[in-house]
Formats: structure tokens, sequence, C-alpha cells
């Protein structure tokens, strides 16, 4: 067999990546881990292995195919820099941004579905703009936003960004922020109303308000949009309150997310009552303790900010016959971590994902495995050493050399 061309290495390192940690760039469209294995060849930022100049457009290796391109309009995509870009945001309340590079080629495919997805939205300038920041040349700023591949598209709404992760063409870009721009957050009036909620959703967000306008409403629709896989409601009826377990004379705002099939189902919130606080409790909180790792949760782990704010991660590799006796010790230590870290169960004779993940970290066999990796530029991976029990998964944690957040 022929020995892996430095190119060829680097594509293979950006796919295990692409697998464990999938960069908050990869812009994963359907939402599951084939299309971040299929995707994997997106180019990161950092250029590992010299990539950056192999991958230039002087360059015809058959990995990038350089042709001709068709014009197009890109007279409604606003060119940002880091001398405008600040300023352009704050007299923008809703804009959708690609840091992109030149002589990427996904960017450059990506580019007239992107001018043609600005020219649909023209008519509502009023509302959104899309721009697009050349990365090779903004460098500090791509690095303030965390991007770590090309193309990385965010949408910042009264300046917060959050990932775009759907599909990359002009209609799907064009069907989401239309939905963005939609009212984001639902008012309850009734009791019906509210044990319909109840009833037909497995997660839902209620903010208990004096009124279902003004300030604290505003502060919510706007953490309603940051926020895609949780329905926002709000109400000023007490006994509405009450079916959600708030009590009905409580200090008003409060907040509370319901988790219908998770051991915590109520989580109030404590912070700060702005919509980016907001926004992050819920993410933080939406997930289970202890998140199995499939295709369908992939993006929720992938793109959970709990992993970009914290460089650990902590994996149980475990066969599925052998997960009883594991994941209640497993959970039990998670607790003490809820929204800080992520805790992760891989089934390890799951051949679609359990075995290319363990493949990635070395794990052979069929031994019960747990595992710290560091999401960081170092990658280091520590082992826990001895008994699986809750004592000694809280020890593994704490000798890993980063910080867990407050």
């Amino acid at each position: 067999m022929a020995m892996a061309s430095p190119r060829e290495r680097s594509l293979l390192l950006s796919l295990a990546a692409l697998l464990l940690l999938a960069s908050a760039s990869a812009s994963a469209s359907d939402d599951d881990l084939d299309y971040l294995i299929d995707n994997a060849d997106d180019i990161p930022a950092n250029d590992p292995d010299g990539w950056l100049q192999e991958g230039s457009p002087d360059d015809d290796d058959d990995l990038f195919h350089h042709h001709q391109e068709e014009a197009f309009d890109e007279s409604h995509v606003f060119l940002l820099s880091a001398s405008n870009f600040s300023d352009f945001l704050a007299s923008h309340r809703h804009v959708m941004v690609e840091f992109y590079a030149p002589w990427c080629a996904h960017c450059q495919a990506l580019a007239p579905d992107y001018a043609a997805a600005a020219a649909d939205l023209a008519p509502l300038s009023h509302e959104v703009a899309l721009a697009k920041v050349d990365a090779t040349e903004d460098t500090d700023l791509a690095q303030k936003y965390h991007v770590q591949g090309f193309p990385t598209i965010l949408f910042f709404i009264d300046g917060v960004p959050k990932d775009y992760t759907g599909p990359r063409t002009r209609e799907a870009i064009v069907s989401w922020i239309n939905k963005k721009l939609g009212p984001g957050v639902h008012n309850i009036t009734t009791v019906d109303e509210a044990e319909k909620i109840l009833t037909g959703e497995d997660k839902a967000l209620l903010a208990f308000l004096h009124s279902l306008s003004g300030a604290h409403s505003n502060e919510i629709s706007a953490a309603s949009r940051l926020e895609d896989a949780v329905n926002f409601y709000q109400t000023s009826n007490p006994d509405v309150a009450k079916l959600f377990h708030i009590d009905p004379a409580a200090n008003r705002p409060t907040l509370v997310l319901l988790k219908k099939q998770e051991d915590d189902k109520l989580t109030f919130y404590d912070g700060q009552f702005k919509a980016s606080a907001i926004a992050d409790f819920v993410s933080a909180n939406k997930l289970p303790s202890v998140i199995t790792l499939t295709q369908e949760t992939a993006p929720s782990i992938f793109d959970n900010p709990i992993k970009k704010q914290a460089c650990l991660i902590i994996l149980l590799f475990v066969v599925a016959n052998e997960s009883v006796k594991f994941l209640p010790s497993f959970k039990e230590a998670a607790k003490s971590f809820k929204g800080k870290l992520l805790f992760v169960f891989v089934e390890r004779d799951n051949e679609e994902v359990g075995g290319p993940v363990a493949n990635y970290f070395g794990i052979t066999g069929q031994e019960t495995t747990v595992l710290a990796y560091t999401g960081n530029e170092d990658a280091r991976k520590f082992f826990l050493d001895g008994e699986m029990s809750v004592e000694n998964i809280k020890v593994i944690v704490e000798i890993c050399p980063c910080t867990v957040p407050d």
C-alpha cells in the first residue's frame, strides 16, 4: 500500500477531528454524523501540515478542482473588515456573516448561493443583511469569533453570534433567516393552551412575566432566535405558571426549562435577564447530563456552547450490553458538572458511530474505557486508571489541564 501524502494525512486528521469535535464552523447541514464525515475536507483555518500552501489557487492537485467560475451578482453582500465590523453590527440587528478564504474551494462553491440569498432578502434590508469577511486578511477578527475552518457562517442577533448549521444553498439560507425574523416567543394566556404544550412537547421554556410586552419580553424574544431546538413561551397568568411548577407568588420575571424525558425535569434560571445569557442557559441545560453519541445527537454535542467554553469532554466507551453496569456511576459524576462539561456515552460496538470514534482514540477490544479529551490545540487525552467510580471520574476531571467554567 502506498504511503499517504502529507495532504492525505491532513485530510485524515481533519476527518477524525470533525468526527469527534465537529468544529462549530463545519456548517453541517443535515444534522447528522454522516454529513460531518462527508464534509471532512472543509479547510481548517489553522492550516495543519502546510495545507494553506499546498491548497493555494496555484496548486492543481486533484483534491480541489478549480474551474472557470460563472459571473454572479454580489452587490447585496456587504464586505466587512476590522475597520467597519463593529459599526455594521451595531447598525443592523440581524446580520449573517461568512468568514471565507479566497482560495477555499468550499467558499467558492458557496459564493453564488450566498449572493443569491442576499438578493432574495434585499427587500428586508431594514431587518437583515448578509456580509462576508476575508479571514485571511482580518485574522484577528476571525480569531475573535473562533473561526476554525472555511467557510464559517455566523448569524448575529443584536451583536450576539450563532452558528449557522443549515445547508449551504440559496433556498435553505433564505428559509432559515426568515424563521429567525418571525415571532420567536409565543404567548400563553389560558390553562388549556398550557396543557396542550405540556402534553405535546418534550422541551419548552416558560417565562412568567408581569406583561407580555416590554423589556423582559423583548429579551425572551431575542433569546428564542438564538435557540433552534426549544420553543419559548411567555405568560402573565399565575394559573399557567403553576402548571409549569412556578410559584404564582414568585418574583417576576421567572424562567423555567421543562424537559419531560429527563430525570431533572425542571431547571430554573437564576442568571442575568439578557438574551445571550438566557440562550446559553437553554443550550447548556436542554441536553441530558449524559449524551449518547448518535447521528442525531452529534450536532447538539458539537455545537454546544459548553464544548466551546470548556476545553474538556468526558467520554465513556462501553459495549451496549454492559452499559447498565457503568452508566449510573457516569451519570452521577456528570451531575457535579452539569452545564460546565459535556459527558458523552459512546456505544463501543456501534459500527456506525462508536467504532470510528474508538478507533480514533486507539481504543481496541471491548473493555470499558473512560477518558477525558482536551479539545484545544494540544489535543491531549487522559485515560481513567482504576475502577470506574464517581470519585475516580471526578479525579480525572480535576487533573486535566483545563479550567472548568464556574
